[in-house]
C-alpha cells in the first residue's frame, strides 16, 4: 500500500507540475497572441493608408509640346499634399497608345486601361499658341487650362485657368499661386 500511496503522490505531483507549467506558457504564449494583434492591427492600418493614397499622373500638355516645367510645376504642387502621389510618366507602358494631344476623359480610356491611377491631370495651353500670333506690342498673348478626371467615376472638371497673360512664366506663377485649388479640386471630384 505503501508504493501505491507513493505512486499516486507522485502522479498527483506530476499533474500539478504539469498544470504549472501550462499556466506559465500561457503566461508566455498570450503576450506574443497580443503582439500578433497589434502586429495585424498595424499591417492594416498600414493597408488603409495606401488604399487612402491617390495616383496622379500629368499628362503632357495637349497643345504645347516641349514645356515641361509646365508639368512639373503641376506635379510639384499636387506632391505637397500628403496622401497624393505622382506617378512618373510610363513612355514604355503607353507604347501605341495615344496620349499626345489628349484633353477630354474620352480620349483618356486606352491609357486608364493600361495604367494603374485614381486621377489624370490634362492640361492645355489658352489661345492661339500654336500659330504664335502676336498681338499689338509685338507679345504673345499666354494662357493655360487644367482638367482633372476621376478615373474610377469618370467625373471632369476644369480647375484652374488663367488666360491673357504676358509671358509664359506668368502660367507658372499662377499654377504655383492657386495650386491649393488644384488640390480641393482633386480632393472633391468624385
Amino acid at each position: 500500500m505503501k508504493e501505491s500511496f507513493k505512486i499516486v503522490l507522485i502522479l498527483l505531483v506530476f499533474m500539478i507540475s504539469c498544470n504549472s507549467k501550462n499556466e506559465e506558457q500561457q503566461i508566455i504564449v498570450n503576450p506574443e497572441l497580443r503582439k500578433n494583434e497589434v502586429h495585424i492591427s498595424e499591417k492594416d492600418t498600414i493597408k488603409n493608408e495606401l488604399k487612402s493614397i491617390r495616383k496622379v499622373i500629368v499628362l503632357q500638355c495637349s497643345n504645347g509640346y516641349g514645356h515641361n516645367d509646365f508639368n512639373r510645376t503641376i506635379e510639384s504642387e499636387i506632391s505637397k499634399k500628403e496622401g497624393f502621389t505622382i506617378v512618373p510618366f510610363p513612355n514604355k507602358k503607353l507604347v501605341g497608345v495615344t496620349f499626345q494631344g489628349v484633353y477630354d476623359k474620352k480620349y483618356c480610356i486606352p491609357i486608364i486601361e493600361k495604367l494603374d491611377v485614381d486621377y489624370i491631370i490634362m492640361t492645355r495651353f489658352l489661345g492661339n499658341i500654336e500659330e504664335a500670333v502676336e498681338i499689338i506690342d509685338g507679345n504673345f498673348i499666354w494662357g493655360y487650362e487644367i482638367k482633372i478626371l476621376n478615373v474610377k467615376s469618370m467625373n471632369q472638371k476644369i480647375s484652374i485657368r488663367k488666360d491673357n497673360l504676358e509671358e509664359y512664366q506668368d502660367i507658372i506663377t499662377d499654377i504655383e499661386r492657386k495650386g491649393k485649388n488644384l488640390l480641393n479640386d482633386i480632393e472633391n471630384l468624385k
